[in-house]
């Protein structure tokens, strides 16, 4: 999703003086057609020139129903080909190949005497055999090693799973992997518009498969950006750690998100309000050191997108100097200028600045280390339920695993004696 998070790993402001969380928010209608609006086929061709070189794949019937299938298949003709651009690559080091799940394996819930049941599961290069040559092809024209996502997000909660403990792939099967192995996906295919305004009619939408290229990104250049009625009003940080160079930094990081949003977005976007992220890459051949401002991704105005450093009930609460509202059509709305001689809340809006907000030095959120990121996506959806209901929802589900083990687990249970 842009970056829609499942409220299971949703961040809340880390600071309470930044604002509230959003559950006690009273939000503004969410429409089903911002959240089709944030979808990356329908804003990247807009885009294209702001963007990074993608490609975007139409996903058929069977590959989405391959994604919902318990089980994980891998495809078996492209192994081979997979560990030798993997040891290649000049981005990976390390003297052994990455460990990939042998072709046709199968990872599933169901007990032995289950698999002799029904047909053997068919491999996707069979299963869907120009979707696979697509996508191969695709990895090939983009250099050789992409990062996946659909329409909304990117399997960043299954990276545990890859080869090389990142979004990177080399191979359709690298894809596969992350893509079935990924909470975020599945949100994207069964709930993207959870929590929008009922329709009697809704808008259908195609799943797609977004591939751009693999590249070492610099987190501390990574920013989320807000726009309330096509005015941007804050700036976060994305990786919650200190940066001091960042510090020195925040003028011309204002001055370059806002130029490029004033030229590219403010009234070209189709709904007033909407969360964007921007990547600022290093430049030395500048003077400042930063380089052109690259559109990342675009997110709903939902309580799903993460504020990070804000909080939702500060976003909705904060004025704006003359608001631009309505939708953009066929021709952009922009405002007609002021009258020479008077202030208007149109010179407030030339005036108005940002505001950037960075991880402080001695900010908490800068030395947490008590869990990496997306952690409870690792663990069985049980068990991370079971440990919200505290003391109690542990001891009843370690009752019911008890029960339905046969007690074979033992004392593994109880409590250590102090």
């Amino acid at each position: 999703m842009p970056s829609i998070d499942p409220p299971a790993h949703r961040r809340r402001s880390h600071n309470p003086a930044h604002g509230h969380g959003h559950d006690a928010v009273t939000f503004p209608p969410v429409t089903r057609e911002h959240i089709l609006n944030c979808s990356y086929d329908m804003w990247f061709p807009k885009y294209r020139t702001s963007c990074l070189q993608s490609r975007i794949i139409p996903l058929t019937p069977d590959f989405v129903d391959y994604l919902r299938e318990d089980g994980i298949i891998l495809a078996d003709d492209d192994e081979e080909e997979g560990d030798e651009i993997a040891q290649s690559d000049e981005e990976w080091h390390q003297t052994t190949p990455p460990s990939r799940p042998p072709p046709q394996e199968v990872y599933s819930d169901e007990s032995d005497e289950s698999e002799d049941e029904g047909p053997p599961p068919i491999p996707p290069n069979r299963r869907f055999p120009q979707l696979h040559k697509t996508i191969a092809e695709a990895i090939q024209e983009l250099g050789g090693s992409v990062v996946p996502k659909l329409n909304w997000s990117a399997p960043k909660d299954a990276t545990w799973i890859s080869p090389f403990n990142t979004l990177k792939c080399t191979t359709p099967n690298d894809i596969y992997l992350l893509l079935k192995s990924s909470s975020f996906v599945s949100h994207d295919l069964e709930h993207p518009f959870d929590g929008c305004v009922p329709v009697t009619e809704p808008p259908s939408f195609t799943p797609v498969l977004v591939l751009r290229p693999h590249f070492p990104i610099q987190p501390s250049l990574e920013f989320r950006c807000f726009v309330k009625q096509r005015t941007l009003i804050g700036i976060s940080q994305r990786d919650l750690n200190h940066f001091e160079f960042l510090g020195k930094l925040q003028p011309v990081i204002i001055s370059r998100i806002q130029k490029f949003f004033s030229e590219k977005l403010q009234t070209t976007f189709p709904d007033p309000c909407f969360v964007f992220d921007v990547y600022i890459p290093e430049d030395s051949d500048v003077p400042d050191g930063l380089g052109r401002v690259r559109l990342m991704d675009i997110n709903p105005w939902a309580p799903r997108t993460d504020t990070l450093l804000f909080g939702w009930g500060e976003l909705l609460d904060m004025r704006v100097p003359n608001p631009m509202l309505g939708s953009v059509t066929l021709e952009h709305h922009v405002p007609e200028s002021s009258s020479a001689g008077e202030t208007t809340d149109e010179d407030d809006a030339d005036a108005f600045v940002p505001e950037l907000r960075l991880i402080e030095k001695d900010d908490p959120a800068a030395f947490n280390f008590s869990s990496s990121q997306y952690s409870a996506h690792k663990l069985p959806k049980e068990v991370v339920d079971a440990s919200m209901g505290g003391e109690g929802g542990l001891a009843e589900f370690a009752k019911m695993w008890r029960d339905a083990t046969g007690n074979q687990g033992g004392d593994m249970w109880q409590q250590p004696r102090r």
